[in-house]
């Protein structure tokens, strides 16, 4: 079994070389720069994501599946898949549109980890093909 860090050494491996792909641009769906956080369950992944397309932190996720962009109280994991959107930056129209990516948490069970870890760079790799930004969230204490 790989640690978590060959894992993301792996994807980012992955997203080096899918970088040559950009021959068949897909920026009307995902215009750049693209953004993906990472981090544990419950560090406020999909808040971020919510802040910096300017919607409220604690969106309820309405019109995404998957949990995508839903934010909850608990500590139990929301996001259940990879999943993208666009918008301005802070919400702000007269700047140009980007892309943000909401991911599960880490730190679920080993299975759902390792699903976790496939679904993302499936993702990555045969939807968004690059990305320009990994941002690691995490809580401080």
């Amino acid at each position: 079994m790989w640690s978590i860090t060959a894992r993301l050494l792996s994807l980012t491996l992955v997203l080096h070389i899918t970088q040559g792909a950009r021959a068949s641009t897909n920026e009307d769906r995902y215009p750049s720069p693209r953004i993906v956080i990472l981090g544990a369950t419950g560090v406020g992944k999909s808040s971020l994501a919510n802040v910096l397309v300017g919607r409220d932190k604690n969106y309820g996720g309405a019109n995404f599946r998957n949990g995508c962009f839903k934010v909850s109280a608990g500590l139990d994991s929301i996001t259940k898949k990879t999943c993208a959107d666009q918008g301005y930056w802070l919400g702000d129209t007269s700047k140009e549109r980007f892309t943000v990516i909401d991911t599960p948490g880490f730190g679920d069970q080993l299975l759902a980890e390792e699903k976790t870890i496939e679904n993302l760079v499936t993702t990555l790799r045969d939807q968004v093909k690059y990305v320009h930004v990994f941002i690691i969230a995490f809580k401080q204490n």
